[in-house]
């Protein structure tokens, strides 16, 4: 088992190409895409062996996680002139189902 993971261009791609034919709103959302990746998560993370809290731990150091790699990747991208598509401007609407987002653009 590896010590680290390693991502690439060709892994984020392949997944988000995945989404896309399951939901091809995604291509329009890329909100959408981040709360499929959550959903995700929080399916798989359901199976982990142990209490409740343990589960909620593992899930609060992932999304601890998830924070730094988009701040380290932010970072690294404000360094480079890309000229990548912006991320659709919107809202998240509550609802009274916990596990279902909603994303509404602006």
């Amino acid at each position: 088992m590896s010590d680290s993971i390693t991502l690439s261009d060709d892994l984020i791609h392949g997944v988000y190409n995945v989404i896309a034919q399951h939901d091809a709103d995604v291509e329009k959302n890329m909100m959408l895409a981040l709360q499929y990746l959550s959903a995700i998560s929080g399916y798989l993370a359901a199976g982990h062996p142990g209490g409740a809290n343990e589960r909620d731990e593992v899930i609060d150091q992932l999304a601890a996680f998830a924070k730094h790699v988009a701040a380290q990747e932010a970072e690294d991208s404000a360094g480079q002139q890309q000229s990548a598509p912006a991320a659709p401007k919107g809202q998240s609407v509550q609802t009274d189902d916990p596990a279902v987002g909603i994303w509404k653009p602006e």
